[in-house]
């Protein structure tokens, strides 16, 4: 059986439990649909008291969407091999043929198909409970931008993981420090384009900042294609970087995990 057949078909296996085992419990799909809309009610209604422009709420609907995915990469992706290592599954993981790739592969996927259910879900709420209104026209570049989105974000991911296989519990509260400045830095409640200049140049390197403000761009604003020029070839220039360094660190961290006995836990 060759490589990729075996990194595919991990993927494939990988994912289906992702999706089996986040859909089992419906409590934790209405949990993850809840609590963000909490935080887009709280700004809707900040932004109807100050008399703010109604495509406001299309841009905080938007970004409570978006979230999702951020906490699903960091909890989704990046925790993940320190649970498997929590619960003995990693070495299993690393003694089978299945390549390391694969199984973070199909974790990408199914925590996507998860989070994406969760996300059409506040879309929808935010619809018909705040009257948020979308440009239908501008669906097609917003798939586009989504979905370039979507491969940045969880090639980040994988990189986040494998410094938790490394680091373990200092991994854990790295990625905790990590969700407040990336929500801040991606502009989830407002406009990226409030904020200074130079904090606009540094959100920019982060793949949520340029996929939101594509998305928004067009589903609120109803730009084309074209006029997205530069977010797609943003996203597009970061896919390869993202996905190169993901391999090449996941590498680093599984030999020096491997040399220095981090696989499993120590008790002592």
């Amino acid at each position: 059986m060759s490589k990729y057949t075996l990194l595919f078909r991990a993927a494939f296996g990988r994912a289906y439990i992702r999706v089996k085992g986040g859909n089992k419990e419906p409590s934790w799909v209405i949990w993850e649909v809840f609590l963000p809309l909490l935080m887009v009610s709280s700004v809707v209604y900040a932004y109807r008291m100050l008399g703010a422009p109604s495509e406001y709420i299309g841009f905080v609907v938007l970004g409570g969407a978006m979230v999702s995915f951020w906490f699903n990469v960091i909890w989704g992706m990046g925790a993940t091999l320190y649970w498997e290592k929590e619960t003995g599954n990693l070495e299993v993981f690393m003694v089978s043929p299945a390549p390391l790739e694969g199984l973070l592969l199909g974790m990408a996927l199914g925590g996507m198909f998860n989070t994406l259910t969760r996300a059409l879900s506040i879309v929808v709420m935010g619809v018909l409970l705040f009257g948020a209104t979308f440009n239908i026209t501008g669906l097609l570049p917003a798939f586009l931008v989504f979905m370039l989105t979507m491969v940045a974000l969880y090639a980040l991911g994988m990189s986040i993981a494998s410094i938790f296989l490394m680091y373990s519990r200092s991994g854990w509260r790295a990625a905790e420090l990590l969700q407040e400045p990336v929500m801040f830095l991606s502009g989830l409640y407002y406009p990226v384009s409030v904020l200074p200049a130079l904090i606009q140049g540094v959100a920019s390197i982060i793949p949520l900042t340029i996929g939101l403000d594509g998305i928004r761009l067009s589903l609120v604003m109803g730009y084309g294609i074209w006029e997205l020029r530069h977010h797609i070839a943003l996203l597009s220039a970061m896919i390869p970087v993202l996905m190169y360094l993901a391999r090449r660190i996941l590498h680093y961290m599984e030999v020096k995990a491997k040399r220095e006995g981090r696989l499993t836990l120590r008790w002592m």
